[in-house]
C-alpha cells in the first residue's frame, strides 16, 4: 500500500478589478431591461388619453416620443400650477425648482415657456426674477372680487 501525497485544491480567484467589471456590467444589463420596460409602458399609455373624466382610446397615433415628451411636460406644468396655486400665484425659478424637484434649467424653461404663452408675466424684486401666474388669485382676490355687474354698473356711472 502506497501512501500518495496530497495535493492542494487549486482555486481560481477573481480579481477586485473583475469583479468591479462583473458588477459594471450586471449594472448596464438592469439599466438597459428599465429603460426597455419604461418604453413599453410609455407605448402603452401613450395610446390612451384622458377626456372628460374617463380614458378612451386615442384616435391618432402621433409617434411614441411625440407623446412621451407632451406627458413629461404636461406633468411638469401640472406640478408647477399646483405649486403657483399653493403660493399665492407667484413662483421665483429657485422655489419652483427646490419644490416640484426640478433642475433650476428646467424649472426656468418651464416657467419661460408660461410667460411666451401668456399665461404667466415676469416682475423683478430686489434683482430676482419673479414669474406672476395671473389666473391664479388669492383667496383676498377671490373674496373681494367685483361681479361683472357691479364692474358694468361703475364703468358706465
Amino acid at each position: 500500500m502506497s501512501v500518495q501525497p496530497l495535493k492542494a485544491a487549486t482555486v481560481e480567484v477573481i480579481s477586485s478589478e473583475t469583479m468591479v467589471n462583473l458588477a459594471l456590467i450586471s449594472g448596464l444589463i438592469l439599466n438597459l431591461l428599465l429603460v426597455i420596460a419604461i418604453i413599453y409602458l410609455i407605448s402603452k399609455t401613450a395610446k390612451l388619453k384622458k377626456s372628460n373624466g374617463y380614458i378612451q382610446e386615442s384616435t391618432t397615433r402621433p409617434s411614441t416620443k411625440k407623446l412621451a415628451e407632451q406627458t413629461v411636460g404636461q406633468v411638469i406644468e401640472k406640478k408647477i400650477l399646483a405649486l403657483a396655486a399653493a403660493r399665492g400665484g407667484t413662483l421665483s425659478v429657485v422655489e419652483t425648482a427646490y419644490h416640484a424637484k426640478l433642475s433650476l434649467e428646467l424649472s426656468e424653461r418651464a416657467l419661460e415657456s408660461f410667460t411666451s404663452r401668456g399665461f404667466a408675466e415676469i416682475k423683478e424684486n430686489k434683482g430676482a426674477r419673479i414669474y406672476h401666474f395671473q389666473g391664479i388669485l388669492t383667496e383676498y382676490e377671490k373674496v373681494t372680487a367685483k361681479s361683472l355687474d357691479d364692474l358694468l354698473d361703475d364703468r358706465f356711472s
